[in-house]
């Protein structure tokens, strides 16, 4: 648009401005005096501003977009009229594709433009679904212009102080309304990042605002949803539940010793030494399960299971005891006259016990049997957590993070 021979003289200062967007310029603010009026009609209410402020994308640059190349038209600053935030537009033109805006706030840009035969959601709504997907209503406001710089093809101060406007969101995509007494404007966005804008418009990057906080339009940086993690996970504890499965149906539990002791066998010695007994195959795992017939007494060992070929030693203790009374009319119970140990890949060999026994007051006697190749649970316990645990950081993490998103929203979900 640059170059055109279309002219705007202003009312204020009678300088001639060469015009960008030449008949499809309504209004703009002079290149000389900065007063902002509307072509063809010479007020004498022209807007002068007490806010002053550089667009970081000056008036006339060219930029890519989606490959579409569209020029800086013009560049707004408004502010809310409720909370007095205020936030930066640029509008943007392309002859063939029309206009459309960058919007930022915050370091944080989001790409719009406007929709057509739409129908938009109802006044009342809090979410509405447009192409498929659910977008949240995030906020309602209206707004006052507090300067403007550039060619416009509409007058922005009259449109956005008459507008109500509505922001639904589902990041990075937000889907708007604004509505008037005799218009309804429907558009859509998207979150565009400070290096995207700065490579869309080939500028260094440091000119651009730094991001603060979470744009509310911000994807999180991730490719999946919850639900989708939630659904891969259940499926890999389902697969690893079937393999468990197998393997304790395949499982030999063969039972290779059992033998009974107690506390007058052991004379001076402190420990007892069982039979010798084979364990067959390859590393496989070895449960011991031990009985002690206590009553409101304990029992306790330390065991050493000793390779008699190779010396090697895996020790491990037990704890039993047993608990019960009668009070307040109940009777009750703690503990268990039982107890197990699980060791697992024991190599193949011939193999003893030494138990250093320690009973209590009453019991004084204990049985002790070995079982091969027992399938065990816990690797599958151990996995299914580890498998649990990342959606679960993953919903804290995205609590957190929405949690930011929508803290300055009053339609905010994670309000408690």
């Amino acid at each position: 648009m640059s170059g055109s021979n279309t002219i705007s003289r202003c009312p204020k200062c009678n300088a001639e401005n060469v015009l960008r967007g030449k008949a499809m310029t309504t209004n703009l603010s002079c290149y000389y005096c900065n007063i902002y009026y509307t072509i063809g009609k010479y007020k004498t209410e022209m807007v002068t501003f007490n806010h002053k402020e550089e667009p970081v994308l000056p008036i006339g640059l060219k930029g890519r977009i989606d490959n579409v190349v569209y020029e800086v038209m013009g560049f707004v600053v408004k502010k809310e009229r409720r909370y007095k935030y205020s936030w930066n537009e640029y509008l943007l033109f392309n002859p063939f594709h029309g206009y459309a805006f960058l919007s930022t706030y915050d370091g944080h840009w989001n790409f719009i433009w406007p929709i057509e035969d739409t129908p938009p959601p109802n006044e009342n709504d809090f979410y509405y679904t447009f192409e498929g997907t659910r977008y949240d209503l995030y906020q309602k406001y209206s707004a006052d212009v507090v300067y403007a710089k550039g060619e416009f093809f509409f007058d922005v101060f009259e449109i956005t102080e008459s507008t109500a406007n509505r922001e639904f969101i589902a990041p990075p995509f937000l889907y708007g309304v604004e509505k008037s007494d005799d218009s309804l404007l429907s558009f859509k966005g998207e979150y565009v990042t400070r290096r995207e804008v700065a490579k869309a418009f080939d500028i260094d990057l440091s000119t651009l605002p730094p991001k603060q906080g979470i744009g509310y339009t911000q994807p999180t940086g991730t490719s999946f949803s919850q639900r989708s993690l939630v659904t891969v996970t259940a499926i890999l504890i389902g697969v690893a539940l079937i393999i468990q499965l197998f393997f304790n149906s395949t499982a030999e539990e063969k039972e290779v010793f059992q033998g009974r002791y107690s506390q007058t066998e052991m004379n001076e010695q402190k420990f007892i030494k069982t039979e010798s007994f084979n364990l067959s195959g390859g590393e496989k795992s070895v449960e011991v399960d031990i009985w002690a017939p206590v009553s409101n007494d304990y029992f306790f060992a330390e065991f050493s299971l000793i390779n008699e070929e190779t010396g090697a030693e895996y020790s491990f203790a037990k704890e039993i005891e047993y608990y019960l009374g009668y009070e307040d009319g109940e009777s009750w119970s703690e503990g268990s006259t039982y107890g197990e140990a699980f060791i697992s890949q024991i190599p193949g060999g011939r193999y003893h016990i030494n138990i250093y026994p320690e009973f209590g007051r009453n019991a004084h006697e204990f049985t002790i049997r070995v079982i091969r190749d027992v399938p065990s649970n816990m690797n599958f316990m151990i996995l299914a957590i580890a498998l649990v645990i990342v959606p679960v950081i993953f919903g804290i993490r995205k609590r957190v993070v929405e949690g930011r998103r929508w803290q300055d929203s009053n339609y905010s979900p994670y309000d408690s």
